[in-house]
């Protein structure tokens, strides 16, 4: 299932949550179009590694996002890499 991924703040987070249960199937996601994320877009990405054995794959996520993972302490919940 692709998801549009190019803005994940409180607003698109709170439609993606309604499509969770198709969205967290995946264990992966590439983060190639975001533009923008807030808190909102990291709590829904934790969501998903939860859901998913706490493990989720980002790829192509930018340094804002990596920043985010490191800062709130994050990193174990998931595999940063590239495609």
């Amino acid at each position: 299932m692709a998801i549009d991924v190019k803005k994940m703040t409180h607003v698109e987070v709170a439609q993606l949550w309604e499509q969770r249960s198709e969205i967290f199937k995946s264990s992966e996601i590439d983060l190639r179009d975001n533009q923008e994320i807030d808190s909102s877009g990291i709590a829904f990405l934790v969501q998903w590694a939860k859901s998913n054995g706490n493990r989720l794959t980002v790829y192509n996520a930018s340094e804002n996002v990596k920043s985010l993972i490191k800062t709130f302490k994050l990193s174990p919940l998931f595999v940063i890499a590239e495609r």
